[in-house]
């Protein structure tokens, strides 16, 4: 049985959310890999003009992303800004994630967000991730 994700995309100003192109681009990075790792999308949910500093509680499409995963599924993400660009945010989304509900998150660009059963390997993403996190900040 497939993994199951969840894709969630968004774009900052209304311009892009009015041209489409930056949430589409998202989301067909996001499917060709899903595909390529041969797991199933269940949802895609997006928030268009909407700031990586809004809270998530004022984030229609992170909200209904979040409520959408189960243990054992993954949210993916174009990269890893797209879920806030707070680094305090990111640093919470992605305890209650990864620790409470047992989700992985997962980057397409591969920014310190995957899945990993070796806690040399994760302790070594979170790192490199926080510093990501700082940058986009």
């Amino acid at each position: 049985m497939p993994i199951k994700a969840v894709i969630y995309c968004r774009v900052s100003t209304q311009r892009q959310a009015d041209s489409g192109l930056g949430l589409e681009a998202q989301e067909q990075d996001c499917r060709a890999y899903a595909a390529r790792e041969g797991w199933e999308v269940v949802e895609v949910h997006q928030d268009a003009g909407v700031s990586g500093s809004t809270p998530v509680g004022d984030r229609e499409g992170l909200l209904g992303a979040l409520a959408a995963l189960d243990k054992g599924m993954v949210l993916l993400v174009a990269s890893r800004d797209r879920l806030a660009r707070d680094a305090v945010m990111v640093g919470v989304l992605l305890e209650r994630l990864t620790r409470q509900r047992g989700v992985d998150v997962v980057s397409v660009k591969g920014e310190g967000l995957g899945v990993y059963t070796d806690p040399a390997q994760r302790a070594q993403a979170k790192l490199f991730g926080t510093i990501i996190d700082a940058m986009a900040e």
